[in-house]
């Protein structure tokens, strides 16, 4: 079977419109017979059949997504007091029991 990717035409691209907004028309029969004259398969035409369907809203016009808002909440940290006998700079915590710490002259390292 051949895997190249097919493209619908306008002529299947209209055809296929006029079949999704007619409700009345049945999806498997018209799928069957658009897959024999497009040469595709029944599955794909069906597919596409339902997808067109499911994206026309009352007006029979395709309809977009509108994006949703994004909400974005603010994360509160409260600073805990470090229980390793080093103290650690303003602004950073940390949770657990480390296993090692080793302190350099610029930065430390904290193996947990």
């Amino acid at each position: 079977m051949d895997k190249t990717v097919k493209f619908y035409s306008e002529e299947e691209k209209k055809e296929i419109l006029r079949i999704a907004s007619d409700h009345t028309i049945n999806v498997y029969d018209a799928s069957s017979d658009l897959a024999r004259r497009y040469n595709r398969s029944q599955n794909a035409v069906e597919v596409k059949i339902y997808k067109t369907r499911r994206g026309l809203s009352n007006n029979n016009k395709p309809r977009r997504k509108s994006p949703k808002p994004i909400v974005l909440e603010p994360v509160i940290e409260q600073q805990q007091p470090a229980d390793i006998g080093v103290e650690v700079p303003h602004g950073m915590t940390f949770e657990g029991t480390p296993k090692k710490i080793m302190l350099h002259s610029d930065h430390f390292r904290i193996y947990f």
